[in-house]
């Protein structure tokens, strides 16, 4: 294998590897099948450049996160250019519509959001540990935003909301396109239905009053 073969290969795999564990489930796609599927012949190539599963799943997104995080932060920015940063509404508005315009806007988003929402959703991965931190600046950004407009919410109540904020935005999004495919110009209307409806019941729930014991 050549020096530029070798050099394209972790793209390759990591290509094919996202198409294959959207398509059919992390769980039920093998190291093997990808390296196949990638046309490589050399079956360990992904564990020569990745490791383990867990880590070629944390590489498929993490790449993904670079793009997304300067995406977050652009909006981050006109919210705080406009003043728009003390709404809970507009912030819970832009972590949705980042992640809901990427989808519409890139070829790799339906993929990488059925992906990310199986990650979420599985105990066995331990994805968040194997992200570069720098990927996941605008999210820090974003959180600490956030946590300025609830200082009354106890810490333990503001995490837990903020978890369910987190995995309720990828799992709406992820459900839609299960159930309607790629966002065309006839599913549009539907598609941003869903975001608001999405946005609308994220930010009531963050800034839910507190029941009782």
């Amino acid at each position: 294998m050549d020096d530029q073969t070798l050099a394209a290969t972790p793209t390759l795999l990591l290509d094919v590897a996202e198409r294959l564990f959207a398509e059919n489930g992390i769980d039920k796609v093998s190291i093997r099948e990808i390296v196949r599927a990638s046309g490589q012949s050399n079956l360990s190539a992904a564990h020569y450049h990745f490791g383990s599963r867990e880590a070629l799943v944390a590489a498929v997104i993490d790449r993904r996160l670079r793009a997304i995080n300067i995406l977050r932060d652009k909006h981050l920015d006109q919210l705080e250019a406009t003043g728009s940063d003390g709404s809970i509404y507009a912030l819970v508005m832009t972590t949705v519509g980042v992640l809901g315009e990427v989808v519409k806007t890139t070829p790799w988003g339906p993929d990488y959001v059925r992906l990310l929402a199986q990650a979420l959703f599985s105990p066995q991965l331990h994805i968040r540990e194997m992200i570069d931190p720098q990927n996941m600046s605008s999210h820090a950004r974003f959180t600490r935003m956030l946590r300025r407009l609830l200082p009354d919410l106890p810490t333990r109540v503001f995490n837990d909301r903020f978890a369910i904020l987190e995995s309720e935005t990828a799992y709406s999004i992820a459900r839609w396109i299960y159930a309607n495919g790629p966002v065309t110009t006839t599913k549009t209307r539907s598609y941003n239905m869903t975001l608001r409806n999405t946005v609308d019941f994220l930010a009531g729930g963050m800034a839910a009053p507190m029941g009782g014991e």
